[in-house]
């Protein structure tokens, strides 16, 4: 035989040997962690579920005002609405254009009206030389 001793002789002491109690507190260590992480990832989870539920919530709401504001826009009225706005823009810039050239008329007018007055004053009351001598004769004859 190979062996100097009993076999369960060598049993019994490797059996006696056998230290066990490094591998459990590591096996508990590790089942710490696992439910660590279990408890981490369900967190996550919940998380996203909520985020997810909210984002469902808002996507379902502007889906619906999305659709109500494709229900409520036609096509034809807002080109008739752009055409109405062009043509009333068109007549505004038509009717400053215009009242641009009456206020630059108005303007020589008043120019012209203002040389008058200041002809009219350099005359003064009598007037000028040839109105006033006209009048000097009338004066004789009556």
């Amino acid at each position: 035989m190979l062996l100097d001793e009993d076999p369960a002789t060598l049993i019994h002491h490797t059996i006696g040997n056998f230290n066990i109690h490094p591998d459990k507190i590591a096996i508990s260590r590790i089942n710490e962690s696992l439910s660590t992480l279990h408890q981490a990832r369900d967190l996550r989870i919940r998380e996203a579920e909520s985020a997810l539920k909210r984002l469902s919530r808002n996507l379902s709401t502007l889906s619906n005002q999305h659709s109500e504001t494709l229900s409520t826009h036609s096509p034809g009225s807002h080109a008739s609405q752009i055409v109405e706005l062009d043509t009333q823009k068109f007549r505004i810039a038509k009717a400053t254009s215009d009242l641009e050239i009456e206020g630059e008329r108005l303007e020589q007018e008043l120019e012209g009206l203002k040389g008058r007055l200041a002809e009219l004053e350099a005359q003064g009351i009598e007037g000028d030389e040839d109105l006033r001598r006209g009048r000097e004769g009338e004066n004789e004859t009556v």
